[in-house]
C-alpha cells in the first residue's frame, strides 16, 4: 500500500505531516468554529484524507517492521516522550481529588464495553462466522485496555490471520471515529452535565493563556526536559524485559516510564520547568497524523462491514452506559469522555484527548485509567470470549 502513495520518502512524508500540523494549529487559532474541534481532530482528519487519496502512505500495515519510518517515529518515539513530558508537567497534586470519580467512570466504561459486546455478538454472530466468539473476546480486551490487549487475546484464542486482520482494520477506523466523538461531545453536552468548565472558562481561553506562556520558555528548559524524557523512557524500556524475565510476568514498558515520570513530577522541581506541555502536545500531533493515516476505508473488505457493524453496536451501548449512567451519578462530562477514551483507545489516546482539549487536570487520570485497562483487559477479554463460545454453542 505504501508503494502506491505519491510521496514515500522519509523527509517527504515528514514534510507533509509537519505542514499538516502547522496548518491545523493555525486553523484552530484563527477560526473559532475550528477551535471547537481542536488541532488534534484536524490532523487526524487531514491524515485520513491524505492517506486515502494515496498522497502519503497508509499507516495500516500487517507487520510493524514494514511501517513507514515517520509513523514508526510517532509510535515508538513521539508517544513515549510525550507521555513523560506531559506527566512531568501535569498538576499531579490535584489527581487525588479525582480518584473516586475516575474509578467510577472507568468502571462504567468497562461495563459498557462488556454489555455492548454481548449485545453486538448476539446480533452479528451469524454474519461473522465461527470465530465470532474469539473476536468478541478480543474487542472486550481492546475496548477496556487498548490495542495491545487485542493482539494478546487474539494470540491466546488463536484467531485466524484473516479474521485478526479484518478486526484490526475495523477497530482502527472505529477508534479514530470515537476519538473525534469524545472530543466533540463534551462541549455539546456541557449544559446537562457537571463540568470542569462550569466556572465559565473554556478551552479557547485556556489556549490563549498558554500561548502567552510560551514566550517565557527557553532553549535550556526545553533541552533539560527532552534529556529527562529520553532518559526516563530509556530506563523504562530497559527495566521492562529485565523484570519480566526475572519475575516471569509481562509488564509493558509504558508502566515503568509512566511511574518514573509521576515520581519525578511529585518529588522534584521538574514540574516547575516550562515547556513540557507544549513539547508533549506537539509531539502527539505526529501520533494524531499516524492515527489518521491508518484510517483506510478500503480495508473493510469481505467480512469487514459486518465486523464494523459489530463495533458500531458495541460503542453505541458503551456510550449509552458511560454518558447515561454518568449523568445519573453526576460525573463531569470531561471525565466521562477521558474514561471512555482510556478504555477504547488506551492510555495514549486518553492522553491525546486530554492534551488536545487542554484538560490538563485529566492528563494523569487518563493515563492511569488506560494502564488499569491494560492490566485487566486480557483477563476480562478471555473470560468473555469463553462465555460467548459456550453461549453460542
Amino acid at each position: 500500500m505504501q508503494t502506491t502513495a505519491w510521496i514515500t520518502s522519509t523527509m517527504g512524508v515528514g514534510a507533509v505531516i509537519a505542514a499538516l500540523i502547522a496548518v491545523s494549529i493555525w486553523l484552530e487559532k484563527r477560526f473559532r468554529s475550528l477551535a471547537f474541534l481542536g488541532s488534534a481532530i484536524l490532523v487526524i482528519t487531514g491524515g485520513a484524507v491524505l492517506a486515502n487519496l494515496h498522497i502519503i502512505p497508509s499507516a495500516l500495515v500487517a507487520d510493524k517492521e514494514t511501517m513507514h519510518p515517520v509513523y514508526a517515529f510517532a509510535n515508538d518515539v513521539a508517544v513515549p516522550l510525550s507521555i513523560v513530558l506531559l506527566l512531568i508537567s501535569a498538576d499531579l497534586k490535584s489527581v487525588r481529588l479525582l480518584g473516586r470519580s475516575s474509578l467510577i467512570a472507568f468502571g462504567l466504561a468497562s461495563v459498557g464495553t462488556v454489555l455492548g459486546t454481548l449485545l453486538a455478538i448476539q446480533l452479528t454472530a451469524g454474519g461473522i462466522g465461527p470465530e465470532s466468539w474469539k473476536l468478541a473476546g478480543q474487542f472486550v480486551a481492546s475496548y477496556i485496555g487498548g490495542g495491545i490487549n487485542y493482539a494478546a487475546v487474539g494470540e491466546a484464542l488463536e484467531t485466524s490471520e484473516t479474521m485478526y486482520a479484518t478486526g484490526a482494520a475495523a477497530d482502527n477506523i472505529m477508534t479514530n471515529l470515537w476519538m473525534v466523538a469524545t472530543a466533540v461531545l463534551p462541549p455539546l453536552l456541557r449544559a446537562w452535565y457537571p463540568s470542569y468548565n462550569s466556572g465559565g472558562a473554556d478551552e479557547s481561553i485556556t489556549r490563549a493563556q498558554q500561548r502567552k506562556q510560551v514566550a517565557g520558555i527557553s532553549l535550556g528548559q526545553m533541552g533539560l526536559l527532552l534529556a529527562v524524557a529520553f532518559l526516563v523512557v530509556w530506563i523504562g524500556d530497559g527495566l521492562a524485559p529485565m523484570v519480566n524475565e526475572a519475575l516471569k510476568v509481562n509488564i509493558p514498558a509504558v508502566l515503568w516510564y509512566t511511574t518514573l515520570a509521576i515520581l519525578l513530577s511529585l518529588f522534584t522541581p521538574l514540574s516547575q520547568v516550562r515547556g513540557g506541555m507544549e513539547l508533549g502536545h506537539y509531539l502527539l500531533h505526529f501520533f494524531f497524523a499516524t492515527m489518521g493515516a491508518g484510517t483506510i476505508l478500503s480495508s473493510l473488505v469481505d467480512k469487514g462491514p459486518i465486523v464494523f457493524l459489530f463495533l458500531v453496536i458495541l460503542v453505541a451501548i458503551h456510550a449509552l452506559i458511560v454518558f447515561g449512567l454518568g449523568k445519573v451519578l453526576k460525573l463531569e462530562v470531561e471525565m466521562l469522555a477521558i474514561a471512555s477514551q482510556a478504555t477504547v483507545g488506551g492510555p495514549s489516546t486518553a492522553l491525546a484527548l486530554a492534551t488536545a482539549k487542554r484538560w490538563d487536570r485529566l492528563v494523569a487520570p487518563g493515563v492511569l485509567m488506560g494502564l488499569l485497562g491494560y492490566a485487566i483487559g486480557n483477563y476480562v477479554g478471555i473470560g468473555v470470549g469463553t462465555l460467548v463460545k459456550a453461549w453460542l454453542g
